[in-house]
This record gives C-alpha cells, sequence and structure tokens, in this order.
C-alpha cells in the first residue's frame, strides 16, 4: 500500500467519524426532551414562609420556645456558580416559664409568659442540582449566620433576661420550580444555634435546695419546620 493511498483512507476514515459522531452522542443517556434534568433561569425568589418551631428547650427550662413562626425570605443567585444568598427575617410566637430560685424543683415554675423572639440571618445556599432543577425540584443546603432577639428589655423576678444572641444557622431545603410560572412552592427545615444566658440568682445556693444551675449559660437549638410561597423576579 502506497504511502498516498494511506493518506487518503486515514482522511476518509476521519471524515466519517466526525459524521457520526453527533449521532453516537445523541444516543447516549436521555434525550434532551426525556431528561429528568431542567434548565432553569437564574433568578430572585421572595418567600412568604410560614411555620412551626420544633425546639428552643434549654437545659434548664428558661428560654422561650414552641410557637407559630412566619417571616419573609430572599434570595439571589451569585453568577454562574449554584451559590445563591439567602437573607431571612422572622417572627416566632414563644413562651416561657418563670423559674423561681430557693424553691424546690416541683414549686420552682412561678408561671408562664408570652416571649415573642425575632431571628434575621444572612446565608449562602448551595443548590444540589445546580442551576438544573431535577423533576421541577429543587434540593439545596443553606448554613449562615444571624442573630436572635425578643427585642425588649423582658426579665422578671429571678433577673433573667434572654436579651440578643449570635445564632450560626444550618438547614436543608426543596423548591418546587416548574418552568411555566413565576409562583412556586419551597419547604426548608432549618436549626437556629443559640446560647441562653442565666442570671446570678440561678447560680446562688439555698439551704436544703439545690440550685437550679452551675452554668452561667447553655447552648439550645431551634428548629423551624416552614413552608414558603414563593414568587420569582427578575428575567425570564
Amino acid at each position: 500500500m502506497t504511502a498516498r493511498r494511506s493518506r487518503t483512507l486515514v482522511a476518509g476514515a476521519l471524515v466519517a467519524l466526525a459524521t457520526c459522531a453527533p449521532a453516537l452522542r445523541a444516543q447516549v443517556g436521555n434525550l434532551p426532551e426525556n431528561s429528568p434534568f431542567r434548565d432553569v433561569e437564574k433568578r430572585q425568589d421572595v418567600s412568604l414562609i410560614v411555620g412551626q418551631s420544633l425546639g428552643g428547650k434549654d437545659k434548664v427550662g428558661a428560654a422561650p420556645r414552641g410557637g407559630m413562626v412566619y417571616g419573609l425570605r430572599y434570595d439571589v443567585n451569585l453568577g454562574a456558580s449554584p451559590l445563591a444568598f439567602t437573607s431571612t427575617v422572622l417572627r416566632q410566637s414563644a413562651g416561657r416559664d418563670i423559674l423561681q430560685p430557693g424553691l424546690p424543683a416541683a414549686q420552682r415554675i412561678g408561671g408562664h409568659v408570652s416571649q415573642p423572639l425575632w431571628m434575621w440571618d444572612a446565608a449562602f445556599t448551595l443548590l444540589l442540582t445546580g442551576n438544573r432543577s431535577w423533576r421541577s425540584l429543587i434540593p439545596s443546603v443553606t448554613a449562615g449566620v444571624g442573630l436572635v432577639t425578643d427585642n425588649r428589655e423582658v426579665s422578671d423576678s429571678s433577673q433573667f433576661r434572654f436579651g440578643t444572641r449570635f445564632s450560626p444557622v444550618l438547614g436543608f431545603g426543596v423548591k418546587y420550580a416548574p418552568l411555566t410560572s413565576r409562583w412556586t412552592l419551597r419547604a426548608d427545615l432549618s436549626n437556629h444555634f443559640y446560647s441562653v444566658p442565666y442570671p446570678q440568682t440561678f447560680r446562688d445556693s439555698t439551704v436544703g435546695v439545690p440550685r437550679i444551675t452551675t452554668a452561667k449559660s447553655s447552648w439550645t437549638r431551634n428548629t423551624l419546620l416552614t413552608l414558603g410561597l414563593t414568587r420569582q423576579i427578575g428575567r425570564r
């Protein structure tokens, strides 16, 4: 076989391969119209949130806990990355027990008062499917920091005061994102961690009566289960 004939055969084989390659690639995996994944446009989300607190009880039972939650959430995608910036403002209806130092444990609760909490956080949300949805669902993980406050100076005879606390936040969520509507739904399970301060009266000892605690504070986890009605804004 001459060198010229060899070059001709090689060139023909390359042309044939280049012609067949797109067809071969099209046969691998799902056809675009049959794929469970869909690209989603990068937009901003504003969500109206309602839900329920599932935690918040500290070691001695002095902190505000329980109650309904409602508020607003804002999300905006960050460039071409699967990250979004997230900010949330929430109000939680909460109540706490009034603890009476110097009394036996069985008689220590002197009443129950309403003490709502306000929560604000700034976080980053990682879209687990990237800038795509899977069967119209977008799961995500959120991590950030924020503040929790009772928004007023509330104390009782024991001198307990919640005040304003630093709060790391960690959560998981999923958003339903159909391509045909700017209105979507989301569900989130988030954990707000913060310390609960104890006054000196909780640590004072009384003859024959055990003190409430020896600690100056303790950390607790306030778990929130929320549902959101989301409006997508921005380009379409």
